[in-house]
């Protein structure tokens, strides 16, 4: 059963049979929030034998909200009074703590189902929403008389700063509401308006509206009068109407001071300045949001690009930055600002004549690039935009621009107010209803005092509730302005403005790159249109090439070397095994000769000595048994297991000769055989290189004659196995050497198996190369990436050069390294090979 609490006359703990209990028989259970200098002073003394009291001596404790009261027995045996010892303080009768409860409730946007929920997972008693409800009654009316003071603090210095400019009071104005429309439907029941003064960007009014009252509502819905109240309800009108009433309200409450409203600053989504004019002045002028201009010039080239597919989400951003530099260099100049409009279609297409310098760099340096375009590093002469129909249309947008441009030399900013609605839907959570009560009121007007005051508002709060604000408090509020102060200062600079736009950029250029792979994903009836139905294949993520993991120093410790080699029928890592070698630290030898599935190249036959001529191997034209692939393999893991934690050691084993065993053990089959009988692997070639500096040459023979001042029968690989246990032992390397040139087995099996997917995906890739259209080495880069000449055509089919582009310039591992590459040239002429291949 739910607990009754509707008759509860104080917080008081509520037992689940819906009984009040005015007690808890177990005063340990759980947490409570205590002021311990107040504890320690009820436990100071009896009341009635002045003996002092232990905590361990309560026997009772009575909750209200987050304060309580212990009942605590004098342990003395005459006396045994029981005193009631609070744990926090009060006024009034009122607990403190459940007046700062209120209060940050309201600056933090947390609700009394939310703030419920946090004390219950801390094991902290719950409180009743009829005592907070009281609560917020008394804080909220000190916020919104904290809020007003600081409005006309703002307004007394806004009028200040704009005499000693003598200029004009200019004001902008914005709206919010408490529910997010749609587009198509304003249904929200209430809404916020705010007046902020762009010299000093402080609130110098505010008003809120509202369409209900919960208290109101409940009694209509009981057909009675409703009780005596506070109705917060003041709006009968459409939500869309809000707007303009708040800023008719605004004004007048401003001018009602002695100051006369110049000018409005707003956007363009209402006729707000209309119904001004009809209710105080013609004579208040209309300055538009350059933030709001910009978006809507935008949303007229993203229509364009449906129809222009050329029109790239870059260039439609390199638009709207010239169209910024037109209006903010053309400030009070709107001839100039005609001209340069009507320039700006001209631009994209190579023709600067009636360009200006101010936003054109082409007048300056001809030579300067268009960097955004897709035609990438090229000059502006040799790839401008050619499409006749498109720079049509640009005419026709921004001949509308130029025709206003009286309207776009004087514009403003509500960035400002944008800044204050978002402060506001945190203290006030868009998804929570609090448009019925006056807890919007007291929400919005702690959004007010934190604008214009910061953190420290809530110190002004505490202090005219009589309450004190506290050492935690007054730190984090001065913590909390020191931080927001520094951003501010350092939001001006230029390094910091130049990282926004970088991160901003990373974060386009990633998102960019996930929709080409992903393709069609969610789209507006997108599983009801069967001709994109079939788009659902992904593009794989970025492959990063697998490095070798290095072996602990430990694992090193406790391994034995094993040292071996192989001899192939030719010098390609596709070539056949046709001897292997080995010898271990107690010299044990291994040796086999085996035949060839291949012919043995004249080059590899030449240096190895080794023939196979009718089915009979001969070394240095001597014959020699040989066996089968698989019976070595087999009879060289027999030999390994004898040896426990064997790492197997060779000279330039990591590219050549590790690809080549593990390529055999695979196609027979004994691969986890093999992986359970070694540890990993040492390459010696670069731990010569370390050992042995500023040698001409680090060839296995050549390093043992440096060493030993003899030379050996190189390349028989038992000849070459035991020279080099020999000059490993020589030059006995640290355990961390050893370490720094080894790996893993598993990172060994992660490099192969890529180095196999990239070899399938680069014959694939095969008519590009065949085309010249990219190099061989190109195209094993993409092919390492993860790209087959099948995800290039997907992406190119779903966004032209731009999804090549993306594909190709998305950031992987390293934050500045590209997929692919980001040469314009590769990525144009991969681009036109695809098209021509489409058509």
């Amino acid at each position: 059963l739910v607990p009754n609490i509707s008759n509860a006359t104080r917080e008081e703990e509520v037992s689940n049979e819906g009984k009040q209990t005015r007690s808890s028989e177990d005063w340990r259970e759980g947490r409570r929030i205590v002021e311990l200098d107040v504890l320690a002073t009820g436990l100071r003394a009896c009341l009635k034998c002045g003996l002092p009291l232990q905590l361990g001596h309560t026997i009772d404790i009575q909750t209200y909200g987050l304060g309580c009261l212990l009942k605590v027995q004098c342990f003395n045996t005459i006396c045994m009074h029981v005193n009631s010892v609070p744990t926090g303080k009060r006024h009034d009768r009122v607990w403190d703590v459940n007046s700062k409860l209120a209060t940050a409730l309201v600056h933090s946007g947390l609700g009394e189902r939310q703030a419920n929920s946090f004390l219950s997972e801390l094991n902290i008693p719950a409180f009743s929403y009829k005592l907070v409800s009281a609560r917020l009654k008394e804080v909220g009316n000190v916020v919104e008389e904290v809020a007003k003071e600081s409005t006309n603090e703002a307004l007394e210095k806004e009028l200040a700063a704009v005499e000693q400019k003598k200029g004009k009071l200019v004001v902008a104005v914005d709206a919010g509401w408490q529910k997010r429309g749609s587009g198509r439907a304003y249904d929200s029941k209430s809404g916020h308006c705010s007046m902020i003064g762009p010299e000093k960007g402080k609130i110098i009014n505010y008003s809120v509206r509202s369409k209900e009252c919960r208290v109101c509502s409940r009694a209509e819905s009981r057909n009675e009068s409703p009780r005596k109240h506070a109705c917060y309800r003041n709006w009968e009108g459409s939500s869309k109407g809000m707007e303009a009433d708040m800023v008719i309200e605004m004004v007048k409450d401003v001018q009602s001071k002695g100051c006369t409203v110049a000018a409005l600053v707003g956007d363009e989504d209402s006729t707000t300045i209309g119904r001004v004019r009809a209710n105080i002045s013609n004579s208040i002028e209309k300055m538009s949001d350059r933030n709001h201009l910009k978006k809507i010039l935008g949303n007229s080239l993203y229509s364009l690009k449906k129809n222009h597919p050329v029109l790239t989400v870059k260039i439609i951003k390199y638009l709207q930055s010239c169209f910024n530099y037109i209006i903010a260099q053309g400030e009070g100049n709107p001839e100039q600002i005609a001209k340069d409009l009507n320039a700006l279609s001209k631009h994209p297409f190579g023709d600067h004549q009636c360009c200006s310098s101010r936003w054109c760099k082409f007048l300056s340096n001809p030579k300067s690039v268009f960097k955004s375009f897709p035609q990438g590093k090229l000059s502006c002469q040799k790839k401008p935009l050619t499409c006749a129909s498109l720079q049509k249309s640009l005419e026709s947008v921004f001949e509308g621009y130029a025709k206003n441009s009286l309207k776009l030399s004087t514009v403003g900013s509500t960035q400002a107010n944008e800044s204050f609605n978002r402060m506001v839907s945190a203290k006030a959570p868009k998804h929570v209803h609090y448009s019925s009560s006056g807890n919007l009121n007291y929400r919005v007007a702690a959004s007010v005092a934190q604008k214009n005051t910061g953190h420290r508002y809530l110190v002004n709060v505490n202090k005219k509730l009589g309450l004190s604000p506290g050492y935690h408090t007054q730190r984090l509020a001065r913590l909390r302005d020191y931080q927001r102060s520094k951003q501010r200062a350092l939001a001006t600079t230029r390094a910091f403005k130049r990282k926004r736009l970088e991160k901003k950029a990373k974060m386009h250029q990633k998102l960019a790159s996930a929709e080409v792979r992903e393709g069609v994903s969610y789209q507006t009836g997108c599983s009801l249109d069967a001709a994109i139905s079939d788009d659902i294949q992904s593009i794989p993520a970025p492959v990063i090439t697998p490095e070798y993991l290095p072996l602990e120093p430990k694992t090193l410790n406790d391994s034995s070397m094993t040292y071996f080699d192989v001899e192939t029928t030719g010098l390609g890592r596709d070539s056949h095994i046709i001897q292997l070698s080995a010898v271990n630290s107690q010299n044990t030898k291994f040796n086999r000769y085996i035949k060839p599935a291949r012919p043995i190249l004249p080059q590899a036959s030449e240096v190895t000595g080794l023939k196979f001529q009718n089915g009979k191997m001969y070394h240095d034209d001597r014959e020699v048994q040989s066996i089968g692939i698989s019976n070595a393999l087999t009879a060289f893991i027999l030999f390994l297991k004898e040896i426990h934690n064997t790492v197997l050691v060779g000279h330039n084993s990591k590219i050549f000769d590790v690809p080549i065993l593990i390529t055999a053990l695979e196609k027979n089959g004994l691969l986890n055989n093999f992986m359970s009988s070694v540890k990993g692997f040492i390459d010696t070639l670069p731990l010569f290189k370390e050992c042995i500096p500023n040698q001409p040459s680090y060839s296995q023979p050549k390093i043992y004659n440096t060493l030993f001042g003899e030379l050996y029968s190189a390349h028989d690989s038992m000849e070459d196995v035991v020279a080099l246990r020999r000059l490993f032992e020589k030059i006995s390397p640290s355990l961390v050497l050893k370490s720094k040139f080894s790996g893993t087995y598993e990172s060994v099996m992660q490099l192969y198996q890529h180095r196999n997917c990239t070899k399938g995906l680069l014959t694939t890739l095969r008519p590009l190369t065949n085309s010249k259209t990219i190099t061989n080495c190109m195209a094993t880069k993409i092919a390492s990436s993860g790209l087959g000449l099948s995800h290039l055509k997907l992406a190119h089919k779903r966004d032209q050069q731009q999804g090549i582009e993306n594909l190709f310039t998305e950031l992987c591992g390293h934050p500045s390294k590209a997929r692919v590459t980001k040469s314009k040239k590769i990525i144009q002429a991969t681009s036109t090979y695809l098209n021509d291949l489409e058509e």
